[in-house]
């Protein structure tokens, strides 16, 4: 499996310093689970890859019926029309595949089905697939990144590849690759053009993921002007320092048809997580110099119960209000017990920022997700540990939403899904993937989570559908 920067920043600062197949559909109605405000239904069923995959290396580390990592899409031109997708089956280098389903409805049911050619489990070459990330064009077009890999050496060599769909998610062409197979590549994303039909955008990160300074990494972008046949050379948006990475970037297309990259930095040697932007004005052919949009110290925080690692993947999420501001929500938390979420705001966009922490966030907190309605309501979901019981020999965690109608002044929170078990997650880890999934309908908002046991039905993990009520 590979793992996120902040997954290891305990191995990371101490290196530094020692050196400086398609499913029918199926109605979701019936397997709901237990929520709070909203609607939540499950997504992700049994495995289809229940045999396993011949000729698969590392296949019997996979963990059949687990699902992490899920993100997602809504046609602009029909917000009935959802797209999610996410990994099936974790275990050992990553999983099994990518798999993706799509709802017509609204949600209330599911086509799934998978990327031919991506994996060895679905026709292809490659022993594992990771990063999944779902767009959908003006044109109705579904664009499809993600990563996979050979299990040939340590660490393993991993391309960007990217698909698309035309018949809103229910079958994909064969892959094409954006950047050929290295050890460093990593957390791809792609966007799709709001305007331009048959026009996507994908930036990925490559990084050393030895952590061997002095490092070269990088922050990468391509792009495709007819609908995913051909992507573009990758291009630089920005080269870190020698003890720092860049991850997690992704793309906003703003209202005059600038692109906007937002992402990660981590200074290993400094222990600095700092959010950063890079502006261009030619379709990503030439970016500007980068801006700092906020910074915080890196810790790493366990379970003071079992001194197992809490998650703090550390990846942002990016979102555009029709009015211009642009949205960044992270991961702020400064201890086991004490939780945060922050939430930086552009109205230029993205030359200047500011940054509030959301109120009422009284626990552990992580992988928060953020959209905006076409109201310009801001909507935000996040994991959060609240509702645990020191000493019980559980780790409950709940799905929590909050909504803003200010710009992000003031925000009214609410209980939407779980609770779970973060102790029953898939890997000793309690890996539930390093994002989950949130985007802006004409009126409210939908979005995708894991959950563990006891929400999950099939295996270890699955993936849900949840709307929060209004």
């Amino acid at each position: 499996m590979r793992s996120s920067p902040f997954r290891l920043i305990g191995l990371a600062v101490a290196t530094v310093a020692a050196q400086l197949l398609a499913v029918p559909a199926m109605p979701a109605d019936a397997l709901d689970a237990q929520g709070g405000d909203g609607v939540v239904r499950a997504v992700s069923g049994p495995t289809p890859f229940r045999g396993g995959c011949a000729g698969r290396a590392l296949d019997t580390e996979a963990i059949p019926d687990t699902e992490v990592e899920p993100a997602i899409a809504v046609d602009p031109s029909d917000p009935r029309t959802i797209v999610t997708t996410w990994q099936q089956d974790v275990g050992g280098a990553s999983s099994r595949s990518d798999l993706v389903a799509t709802s017509r409805d609204g949600g209330r049911s599911w086509h799934r089905t998978s990327i031919p050619r991506l994996t060895v489990c679905t026709g292809g070459v490659a022993d594992f697939a990771s990063d999944p990330w779902v767009s959908i064009g003006v044109d109705g077009t579904v664009y499809f990144s993600g990563t996979n890999g050979r299990a040939t050496s340590q660490p393993y060599p991993v391309a960007v590849v990217a698909s698309a769909s035309t018949d809103h998610g229910r079958t994909w062409r064969t892959p094409t690759t954006i950047a050929p197979a290295e050890p460093g590549n990593d957390s791809d994303a792609v966007t799709a053009s709001p305007t331009r039909p048959g026009r996507a955008y994908l930036v990925y990160a490559n990084w050393d993921h030895t952590y061997q300074v002095p490092m070269s990494n990088a922050l990468r972008f391509s792009r495709t002007t007819d609908r995913g046949a051909h992507w573009s050379a990758p291009v630089l948006v920005h080269q870190p320092g020698p003890t720092a990475i860049d991850f997690s970037g992704h793309i906003i297309v703003l209202g005059d048809g600038t692109l906007l990259t937002v992402w990660a930095n981590f200074d290993l040697a400094q222990g600095l997580g700092t959010l950063m932007a890079s502006r261009s004005g030619d379709e990503g052919r030439t970016w500007q110099p980068a801006v700092d949009i906020a910074s915080q110290p890196v810790g790493m925080f366990t379970d003071p119960e079992t001194g197992q690692e809490l998650p703090q993947p550390g990846f942002p999420s990016v979102a555009l209000s029709p009015d211009g501001t642009v949205y960044v929500a992270s991961e702020s938390s400064s201890s086991p017990s004490s939780g945060a979420v922050s939430v930086a705001r552009s109205r230029d966009g993205g030359r200047s920022w500011s940054s509030s922490k959301v109120p009422g966030i009284t626990a552990f907190a992580f992988e928060p997700a953020i959209a905006v309605d076409s109201r310009g309501t801001v909507g935000l979901l996040w994991y959060d540990l609240r509702r645990d019981v020191s000493g019980d020999a559980h780790l409950t965690t709940d799905v929590r939403f909050a909504r803003s109608s200010d710009r992000g002044a003031t925000w009214r929170q609410s209980h939407l899904a779980g609770p779970f078990d973060l102790r029953t997650a898939p890997t000793p880890n309690r890996w539930i993937g390093e994002y989950q999934g949130l985007v802006g309908l004409g009126t409210g908002f939908a979005g995708v989570v894991t959950m563990s046991a006891p929400q999950a039905r099939h295996g270890a993990s699955d993936i849900f559908f949840v709307r929060p009520g209004s």
